[in-house]
């Protein structure tokens, strides 16, 4: 899937989009075997337990079926990542989002999973959202003297930011 072409240099790898990666053979040189297996596959025992949790608990996964699996995973969370990329390059952005990444999925031929995905990223981030603000308020009522009447408990605050949460 990568090949790999060298000067003195420099090491470049070219996977088969035609993507590359420089990977300065300074005081930080690596073998091309740990690039692969580190930079390029996404973790076996993560692979391993997603599959398990999708079988019946008596199944067995294969050695060769993870390894498959894994490859094909990893591929394709390099291609979406790799347009993602590109669209962060051509707005000089440096940092991938979530919406970058549905736009990939989109111009990939994904369009299925937009939905879901939008769904999804809105509820994350409703809840990312509302556990920052119970930390800040519980933060907040932490730092109170607790001699004031304005006082609250981790209870009240949580409750406080429950209602907030329901009325609006």
């Amino acid at each position: 899937m990568y090949q790999e072409n060298s000067n003195e240099d420099e090491v470049t790898l070219t996977d088969t989009y035609g993507h590359s990666d420089n990977y300065d053979s300074g005081d930080n040189e690596r073998t091309t075997e740990m690039l692969r297996e580190q930079d390029r596959f996404l973790p076996i025992a993560n692979i391993s337990r997603i599959m398990k949790k999708s079988i019946p608990s008596s199944g067995k996964i294969a050695k060769d079926s993870k390894e498959c699996v894994q490859e094909c995973v990893s591929e394709f969370v390099s291609f979406i990542t790799s347009e993602a990329s590109d669209r962060c390059k051509q707005e000089k952005r440096k940092t991938i989002n979530g919406e970058d990444i549905l736009f990939a999925m989109a111009n990939l031929g994904f369009d299925n999973y937009i939905e879901p995905l939008k769904l999804y990223l809105m509820k994350y981030r409703e809840y990312t959202m509302r556990n920052e603000k119970a930390s800040e308020l519980k933060t907040f009522s932490d730092n109170k003297d607790d001699t004031s009447n304005d006082s609250y408990s981790a209870v009240e605050v949580e409750t406080n930011l429950q209602v907030y949460y329901q009325d609006s």
